[in-house]
């Protein structure tokens, strides 16, 4: 395997070796996608293979075992063997929690490994993008944060070249796409007594994302690709009469105005994320291994 700046390069022979970490929603499409080479019958020629698997909960595991091709030869429920683990991939794939984000991949860009992060939430956190910036610099790795359930970050990211006024995220949700939230229990809101739509939080992303940390993702990538977690505006909604998770951009700049709704089909297995995130991620690892790169 050659490794050159970050960028994983590899002979015809050779695949690019990942390892996944959470087995939830997410990580088992992409999973999937890697074990067959494939999204519903369509070939994607990734050329990566499965080489381990981390999940705190070894049933999620179990699970998607049974429906990969080729089992990965290591599987694991927690990081207590970290070090040995990365000696055998070129890029990980976190999925799991943002909690994750400090305990997996900060090691694997020390260990000189590409990763990509889905619990994009954490990069808010006080100086963990900083440091995350650093270490991939220092050992010429790559970073890659998949767009997610979102559309629209290619011009929100032309926008911030010049000057962006205001940024604004609307998310709708049905009430049981909050289920089991922190924010809702402790404000005694009753999701199943919602009969219509009703505001559940409305503030700066870097508080959304806290929390709201297994909703709005999103919101952390919007803020990162244009004016930052705290000028960032975010409403939070649960609508009884949503079908989809809806999200809606309205940004404004220099460049003009930017609107953007994308509805997106809750995922099967986890009603709190969208499957078009799942794809999202499927498409970053594509133009890995493609060489033309399309869009900003």
């Amino acid at each position: 395997m050659v490794k050159k700046r970050g960028m994983l390069k590899r002979r015809e022979e050779e695949k690019i070796r990942v390892g996944v970490v959470g087995c939830g929603a997410i990580g088992s499409e992409i999973c999937r996608a890697i074990d067959g080479d494939e999204v519903n019958g369509r070939e994607l020629g990734l050329g990566m293979e499965l080489k381990f698997l981390i999940d705190k909960h070894p049933g999620s595991i179990e699970e998607l075992c049974k429906r990969l091709g080729k089992k990965p030869e290591i599987i694991k429920s927690d990081s207590s063997e970290l070090a040995e683990i990365l000696a055998e991939v070129d890029l990980v794939i976190e999925c799991a929690s943002q909690a994750a984000v400090r305990e997996f991949v900060i090691p694997a860009l020390k260990k000189g490994k590409d990763v990509m992060i889905m619990s994009v939430g954490a990069l808010l956190e006080e100086g963990l993008f900083e440091e995350i910036g650093r270490k991939s610099k220092e050992k010429g790795c790559k970073v890659y944060i998949p767009s997610g359930a979102v559309a629209g970050i290619d011009g929100l990211k032309s926008g911030a070249v010049g000057w962006i006024h205001s940024v604004e995220l609307t998310t709708r949700k049905p009430p049981s796409g909050f289920e089991g939230n922190k924010y809702v229990k402790e404000r005694g809101i009753d999701l199943f007594s919602i009969k219509k739509e009703e505001m559940l939080f409305m503030g700066p992303a870097k508080e959304a994302v806290r929390h709201f940390p297994e909703n709005v993702n999103v919101a952390a990538s919007l803020s990162l690709a244009g004016i930052g977690a705290e000028a960032t505006r975010v409403k939070i909604v649960a609508d009884p009469s949503a079908v989809e998770n809806v999200h809606e951009i309205e940004a404004k700049g220099e460049f003009g105005k930017l609107f953007v709704r994308v509805e997106n089909v809750p995922s099967r297995a986890n009603p709190k994320t969208s499957y078009l995130a799942a794809l999202s991620a499927i498409a970053t690892l594509k133009g890995i291994s493609y060489p033309i790169r399309v869009g900003t």
